[in-house]
């Protein structure tokens, strides 16, 4: 997959908050009395809490309820209004003189202990599980007339709303896509000029799954920093992030309409964010920065076939292409068996299910020539990356676990370079290959083949590649090539967009064993490390 080249992004703006100086059609100025309230949003006949997955209209429904204050008579405080059917509301009462004027401030969903200067608003983290809509806090503002008995109350939104639709081949039913590190707090004020505040606590946000691949989620205004990871979408075992080259800004009343096309392996991956309908005369936004994708969580799939999809018959080389798996080649497992009398078997134990590697001697395989790999086509960054799995070595003869060792290394998109493996301080490791062995109780064979002992990590850093693959750079011995007396100077270079932007090849190898041992690899995960 290609990485994302363009983001377009329009939002539309909501107007200044019309809900101080509402316009009322009907005055009633007759001689006071009890107060008949209508409620809506925006240019809507009714407005709220149901809202249909095609549309940005929303609609009150029967039980929803609405707090309401009076700011001139203290004993209206917090007076709870409901309605049954969505447009016929009941409560208080509230009355008011012929000859006086009064404002009333209004805010949804009622909430018993509120005061019109402080209703606090949390939105859910699992937006999916407690549903989207829940989280549309609604505010109004009236200044009527003395003896106005026919008031409309007429709502605006408190939040911002986001909606991501999944496009493309690569788009399924079942993913999850979350808002990263937004504000989830805020505070309205119905007497303020300004009347929603955001908090500082900030969380993930689980968006709702809709129908038709379609996310939503209500989150409290804010700035999403330039170059801050905005979202992510897991899906078929594939986590992807996303983030925007300039400011994000979500903006009270407005929804910002994401689609994001999934294409085929190693085709283009592409973000759009566009306008659509509106709510309370919501107006365009602007443009200002382009957004890039890519995989911030990969777990890799294993050949449940046993199968590998092709054999490079070659040693691995940084310059000659036909020795190499380049990005031209289709995502999956393949197989290096280069200058290997008997090579490595390859295959899926479906009870384990794990990757198996299998060698039917004793001896030593190798990274550059004996090996297995996935070639994976999906956008990565030139950033750390952490490599975990699960390993264990078993004598096939006995059914029981053996000393070996397993062998890890990741190259560059095109398969002509590799990475700068780090220590667990992410400093130099000096290597770019590593081994790790499995060693048995006293080394000697038990029968114990649980994975307990075999869970492993690598650090990656895909910001540094190099031509060499070794796990001991020469820098003492001036007689053997490559020589590196002032390592890492000429070992390392700095990695370049190309280097990940199709992917990377992650190889295993049966390193060193006894005659008749298989690898066993599963749960193999390649994630990325956010500083």
């Amino acid at each position: 997959m290609k990485a994302l080249n363009r983001i377009f992004i329009a939002a539309i703006a909501v107007a200044s908050m019309t809900a101080c100086n509402n316009e009322l059609s009907e005055q009633a100025l007759n001689n006071g009395g009890n107060v008949n309230f209508t409620m809506g949003i925006g240019n809507t006949s009714s407005s709220r809490i149901s809202m249909p997955e095609d549309s940005y209209t929303a609609s009150f429904t029967g039980d929803d309820e609405v707090g309401i204050f009076v700011a001139e008579v203290p004993s209206y405080i917090n007076l709870k209004y409901s309605t049954a059917d969505g447009t016929t509301w009941t409560g208080g009462p509230v009355k008011v003189s012929a000859n006086a004027a009064y404002t009333y401030y209004a805010y949804y969903p009622y909430a018993e202990g509120m005061t019109a200067n402080n209703i606090p608003v949390v939105v859910a983290t699992n937006q999916d599980t407690e549903g989207y809509i829940k989280n549309d806090y609604l505010y109004s503002k009236l200044s009527a007339s003395a003896g106005q008995t026919d008031v409309k109350l007429t709502f605006d939104h408190a939040l911002s709303l986001v909606e991501v639709t999944l496009a493309g081949s690569g788009a399924a039913e079942g993913a999850i896509v979350d808002l990263l590190n937004v504000a989830t707090d805020a505070t309205i004020d119905l007497t303020a000029e300004t009347p929603v505040t955001t908090g500082s606590t900030t969380a993930t946000v689980t968006m709702d799954a809709l129908s038709s691949l379609k996310y939503r989620a209500i989150v409290p205004a804010q700035k999403i920093a330039a170059s801050t990871p905005v979202f992510k979408i897991a899906v078929n075992g594939r986590t992807y992030q996303a983030k925007y080259s300039g400011e994000i800004n979500f903006e009270q009343g407005k929804y910002l309409a994401m689609t994001v096309t999934l294409g085929e392996q190693g085709g283009d991956a592409e973000i759009e964010i566009t306008a659509s309908a509106s709510i309370n005369n919501w107006t365009e936004g602007t443009s200002n920065g382009d957004a890039s994708i890519s995989v911030a969580e990969l777990n890799i799939p294993l050949p449940t076939d046993g199968n590998v999809l092709d054999t490079i018959a070659s040693n691995w080389s940084p310059t000659a292409s036909a020795q190499q798996i380049g990005t031209d080649k289709p995502e999956g497992w393949y197989k290096r068996s280069g200058s290997v009398t008997e090579p490595t078997t390859v295959g899926y134990d479906s009870s384990e299910q794990a990757l198996t590697i299998k060698r039917a001697f004793a001896g030593t395989g190798a990274w550059n020539n004996d090996n297995v790999t996935f070639h994976s086509c999906i956008p990565l960054e030139r950033a750390k990356y952490t490599l975990s799995f699960d390993v264990k070595c078993v004598n096939d003869d006995k059914g029981t676990s053996v000393s070996g060792t397993v062998g890890v290394a990741i190259s560059s998109s095109k398969d002509n370079r590799l990475f700068k493996i780090c220590n667990n301080s992410w400093g130099d490791n000096k290597r770019t290959v590593t081994t790790f062995v499995l060693s048995s109780p006293e080394g000697v064979e038990t029968s114990e083949t649980e994975w307990s002992a075999g869970k492993k990590t690598v650090n990656f850093d895909f910001g540094e590649v190099s031509e060499y693959g070794s796990s001991s750079p020469n820098t003492s011995d001036a007689g053997k090539e490559p020589y590196f007396p002032n390592y890492p100077e000429g070992f390392y270079n700095v990695a370049a967009p190309e280097h990940v932007s199709s992917g990377v090849n992650i190889i295993f190898y049966n390193y060193k064993s006894k005659a008749n041992t298989t690898i066993y690899i599963r749960n193999i995960k390649l994630t990325k490390v956010e500083e």
